[in-house]
């Protein structure tokens, strides 16, 4: 045998390059990345393995409309037991029924709304709780994409005791048009539970990973609106929030009951007040002087307004001008003393004519009281005052504020002037942000209150309103909580270096980085570093084409200050990060597993990128969606779980991502005993797999919902598939003075290391990948192939051609298990 030496590539922890990449052996990196990661990711260990597939939930909901119902009767009460509380007759499909107003006068009940399908009635929805006193409002509805054909529609109520029923409004809708891309939110319960919620235009459908269970209706949530809508979740309370939407508030009305949802409006307690250029009603500043008078001392007055003192102004003779004593002293001196001070008030520094002083009289020439009033220019503001006689103790001045001045502003949140459109968990605090009326401010409630911003308080943990200090317009778009607080905005990125955020302290926006962050992209913490999407370069007014980077925030200390800097760390893969329009982060799964930050690109692309911060490892790869499948919204839910929204072939699916499976919108199914599998939600002409009591077979076309696997077995999991494909960067000639020299060559052979695999092909040289058969003589021949761990070496006939560059290429020409843990490559170079 003749040694034929190999290049090793262990490492493919660097992901998929840019192809300008391509020959820059110069770059550390190189021999870590591939020019295709698609449907595999790397290994943090060693090498990649396949991505995982996706297990389908249900589908997401087309825009609704109105159903009409005829002749709508309420039953007669009082009610007791379980009995039928109304009644109506439709003609069409029903996807979802609002019971609206309903109210009852004593006690507490449960109803459920059904619709009468093919002779039977169906429940649509509940059961929902209602208590007495308060009217009840209730979407009930079918699953997503799964509206039926109804005559009439009741609604069945179990009092507690006798009871009244008043005020129910009762209205259909049936689903219809074009399915909108919808929104996602994740919500974790106190009890546990893992919700995932998709808001489409209207209305709001609820999932866990068993499918379906429940919907909430979103009357003012328009189509215009889901692209921008921002979300705050926490325990049994979702907050849906737009510039242009009055912030509504999706709350779990019954515990564990995850069908039972209310919907009304966020509940601002007090909101902060502005000054947005409008007129305002104001209110004069007030203060009364009240005198005492002692010895025959002459009278001097000294005064000071907010830190600025006149000098000290005597009451003076009328004749001499001298000062003189308060006995005898006239009317017109007092007046004439007044109008002195009035004068010197006028000359402060800040002060105007605006600020006059009157001089009250009770029975007889000397006064008891003087009126200073800060009114004209200066009103609508608060002003400290006080006087003093500085030339005797026997005479004293006494100043208190009997009005104090205020300007009448209005609320920075209001129909007219738009709503918050976003909110994050700051210090125990909401920090409302992305206010249309001062788009550079955030408002911070009080502490542990998440709905009282009334700025107005004084004590440290009352609410704040802050503004960007910028020199340019901005608009905060996302604010995230580190080791310090970040606030993200259109143009630049912040960090407040205050340890508390307290109401007494000014907060200070330190800039960190010039480069804006991608609305509707929310910023990410992976392995103890913030991550986000930079904005798109040509502004806000472009956002939807999606951003251009992804950016590392990272620390940098010296020993007199702390500072951040915001790194781009996808620009050997600038080819994948690229119109990016949603993210997601999520942990590792497995010890096979980075931290990955998930991010969605307006084209319907999914990349994950993977990262481990002590080993340098930020590999890109790209998930691929099988039959064309366009990725239109992707959440991590609270248990780790990936959510996707996806088109494929004219449908909408939605389906949680599953790396212990390799097949896609995948459903579990029982065959039959000649092997047919009905009831399938595919559409005709759809090619599918299956694997089925550890066998893979397919492809099939389903028909009519229907395949046939040709043969009896216990279960089998039914799905699309994509084959993935890994392909190394070019191989070139590098000399030992580190000379390039291009020239045809060839891979001629390739020692894969694989583990836990059943189905590999490979292929180099430009030319067509071959499948590598793995079966044995020793497998048994009544069960599936198991899974093979071995070093495959692979040359001759399979490896041939030549040409620049060359290349090698790992995938799949059928469903199966794939890891590689290395790969050597023989060359001719």
């Amino acid at each position: 045998m003749v040694a034929r030496p190999a290049a090793p590539t262990r490492s493919c922890n660097a992901g998929e390059f840019t192809p300008e990449a391509k020959g820059r052996v110069d770059i550390k990196q190189y021999y870590s990345a591939g020019l295709a990661f698609k449907g595999v990711e790397p290994v943090p260990q060693s090498g990649y393995r396949r991505m995982g597939g996706s297990r389908r939930v249900g589908e997401w909901r087309k825009p609704l409309s109105i159903r009409a119902i005829t002749s709508p009767t309420p039953a007669a009460g009082p009610f007791t037991g379980t009995q039928t509380i109304w009644t109506g007759t439709v003609a069409g499909t029903v996807a979802a029924v609002l019971a609206a107003g309903l109210a009852i006068s004593a006690g507490t009940a449960t109803f459920t709304i059904e619709a009468f399908v093919g002779g039977v009635w169906v429940a649509v929805g509940g059961p929902f709780a209602v208590k007495t006193g308060t009217p009840v409002t209730r979407l009930a509805a079918f699953a997503p994409g799964q509206q039926k054909a109804a005559t009439s529609l009741r609604i069945r109520a179990t009092f507690s005791i006798s009871a009244s029923v008043s005020g129910l409004a009762v209205s259909a809708f049936f689903e219809s048009g074009t399915a909108l891309r919808p929104r996602y939110v994740a919500l974790t319960t106190d009890q546990g539970d893992a919700l995932s919620c998709f808001v489409t235009a209207g209305i709001a459908d609820f999932f866990t990973a068993a499918g379906f269970v429940g919907s909430a209706r979103l009357a003012n949530v328009t189509a215009d609106m889901l692209p921008d809508l921002g979300f705050y979740a926490e325990g049994d309370t979702i907050g849906i929030f737009h510039g242009q939407l009055q912030t509504a508030r999706l709350f779990l009305a019954t515990t564990g009951q995850l069908q039972d949802w209310r919907t009304d409006l966020w509940p601002y307690e007090v909101v902060p007040v502005a000054d947005l250029g409008g007129v305002y009603p104001k209110t004069n500043d007030v203060w009364d002087l009240f005198w005492r008078f002692g010895d025959n001392s002459p009278i001097y007055i000294s005064m000071t307004v907010n830190g600025e003192t006149i000098p000290s102004v005597p009451l003076r003779d009328a004749l001499t001008g001298d000062p003189r004593q308060h006995v005898g002293a006239s009317t017109a001196e007092w007046n004439t003393f007044g109008a002195e001070v009035q004068t010197a008030l006028q000359a402060l520094p800040g002060l105007s004519g605006g600020v006059t002083v009157a001089v009250a009289y009770i029975g007889g020439s000397t006064p008891v009281k003087w009126t200073v009033t800060f009114g004209g220019d200066l009103s609508g503001e608060e002003y400290e005052l006080s006087a003093i006689i500085p030339n005797t103790a026997s005479s004293s001045v006494l100043a208190t504020h009997s009005s104090i001045g205020k300007t009448d502003l209005e609320n920075l949140f209001s129909t007219l002037r738009g709503w918050p459109g976003g909110a994050e968990l700051v210090q125990d605090r909401i920090d409302y942000y992305r206010i249309p009326a001062v788009s550079g401010a955030m408002a911070l409630s009080r502490v542990a209150e998440y709905f009282d911003l009334n700025i107005k308080g004084t004590t440290d943990a009352a609410a704040r309103l802050d503004k960007l200090r910028s020199q340019t317009s901005e608009t905060i778009l996302h604010v995230k909580e580190s080791t310090y607080l970040f606030a993200f905005t259109d143009r630049a990125m912040y960090f407040v270096p205050n340890r508390t955020i307290e109401r007494n302290t000014p907060l200070n926006f330190v800039p960190a980085s010039e480069i804006g962050a991608q609305p509707n992209c929310k910023p990410f913490t992976l392995e103890g570093e913030v991550y986000y999407v930079a904005i798109n370069p040509q502004g806000l007014a472009f956002a939807a084409n999606g951003g251009k980077q992804l950016l590392r925030i990272t620390e940098a200390v010296t020993s007199a200050t702390t500072n951040y800097n915001a790194d781009p760390v996808s620009l050997l893969a600038s080819h994948l990060a690229d119109n990016l329009i949603r993210s997601a982060a999520q942990k590792p799964e497995t010890d096979l597993d980075a931290s990955k930050g998930w991010l969605m690109r307006t084209d319907g692309r999914l990349i994950a990128c993977q990262m481990i911060r002590n080993q340098d490892i930020n590999g890109y790869c790209e998930w691929l969606a099988a039959a064309g499948g366009l990725v239109r919204e992707i959440g991590v839910d609270g248990k780790n779980r990936l959510w996707l929204a996806i088109e494929r072939a004219g449908r909408t699916s939605i389906e949680i991502y599953d790396t212990t499976i390799y097949l896609q919108d995948a459903v579990s199914a029982v065959p039959d005993l000649g092997g047919v599998i009905t009831g399938l939600a595919y559409e005709d002409g759809a090619e599918l797999w299956a694997k089925a009591d550890g066998y893979v077979l397919g492809p099939f076309a389903c028909v009519g919902g229907s395949i046939s696997l040709g043969d009896a077995y216990a279960s089998a999991l039914v799905g699309r598939w994509i084959a993935p494909r890994w392909e190394s960067m070019p191989q070139v000639l590098v000399t030992g003075n580190d000379e390039v020299i291009l020239r045809p060559g060839r891979i001629h052979t390739l020692h894969v290391n694989i583990a836990d695999t059943d189905s590999i092909a490979v292929g180099a040289n430009g030319e067509d990948p071959q499948d590598i058969i793995l079966h044995e003589t020793s497998d048994p021949v009544d069960a599936p192939m198991p899974l093979k761990t071995k070093l495959l070496t692979i040359g001759g006939e399979v490896l041939i051609g030549m040409m620049e560059g060359t290349t090698a290429v790992i995938t799949q020409k059928r469903p199966g298990e794939l890891r590689v843990r290395d790969i050597a490559m023989g060359t001719k170079l």
